[in-house]
Order: structure tokens, then sequence, then C-alpha cells
């Protein structure tokens, strides 16, 4: 994309000289100025990350898909998140890359994926996977699925956290 800019500026440039030491006309001089213009001030699109490349750097081993992720019962919904699970944490990503939540594997005290009691499906049953970890206080984060593969969906997601989730033994007095 660069390179379509600069030679757009580079045409640009030569038409506009051309109408200054030739007198080539003022449709030369517009369009010498339209693709000058262009180049500079049309940007290219942001790069966004892969999501191979975003596992890679967050040291995830599995991604998964999140549904809409609810933080806590109260907080508002986010659509369309991922869940990368590492070895050592579990990193909830939200659209636009945004990193909504952080959870040590070692903090995390219950998992599990059950039917939903509420949900807008009208042909399938929604379920849901909670997670609840042990920080300053007890929290418990929703991942909300709907839709033909929803149990599927919250099962997987279930399975593999369970896959790397290693309990601490307990302690005999």
């Amino acid at each position: 994309w660069t390179c379509v800019r600069m030679g757009a500026a580079l045409c640009g440039g030569w038409m506009i000289w051309r109408n200054l030491h030739l007198i080539a006309g003022t449709e030369m001089l517009v369009g010498g100025l339209m693709l000058l213009a262009f180049s500079l001030f049309v940007r290219a699109k942001p790069m966004v990350n892969s999501t191979d490349a975003l596992a890679q750097e967050l040291g995830a081993l599995v991604v998964l898909n999140g549904g809409t992720f609810h933080r806590s019962a109260d907080s508002s919904p986010v659509q369309r998140t991922q869940i990368f699970v590492g070895s050592r944490q579990i990193v909830v990503v939200g659209p636009h890359e945004s990193r909504l939540l952080e959870i040590p594997m070692a903090k995390v005290r219950r998992l599990a994926a059950t039917p939903a009691t509420n949900g807008t499906g009208a042909d399938a049953v929604p379920w849901e996977l909670q997670i609840s970890w042990q920080a300053e206080e007890p929290y418990t984060s929703t991942f909300h699925y709907e839709g033909a593969f929803a149990e599927h969906l919250a099962r997987v997601a279930e399975s593999t956290l369970r896959s790397q989730w290693k309990k601490e033994l307990p302690v005999i007095p």
C-alpha cells in the first residue's frame, strides 16, 4: 500500500511539474493535485494481528470461542470474545484485540458448563460456561453461548480449560 501511495505521489508530482514547465493544461494540473492529495491524505488500513500472532504473543496453547462475555452478573455483555488458554493464565480478548480479563490458572476454583436459565434462542437451548476464581475476593465470569452449537462450544471450552487447570492438592493438618 505504501508503494501505491508513493507511486501516486510521484505521478502527481510529475503531472504538476509538466503543467508548470510545458503548460500542459488545467486537466493535467487538477489530476496531479488530486493524485498528490490522495497520496498524502489516504492512509493504509492499520494492521490487525491474526489470531495466531495474538496467541503467540499471549503464550496461549489454545484459542476458544468465548461467545458473549459477562465479567460479573451486573456487568454489560461483550459480544464475540475469544478465550486464550495458556498453561499459566486465561486471557479473555474482545473485539479489536482488547484484553478484557486475565485469570491466573492457579487462582481458578471452579469451571462449569450448564444450560442457561434464560436466553433468546428459540430453536436451541443456550448454554453458559462459568469460571470462578479467587483473587482478593471470589469472582465469577460467565460466557454465554446461543445457537445450534451452544452446548458443543460450552463443553469444548470447559474440557479444554480443565485439561490445563491443575487443582491444588488439599493440605491435611
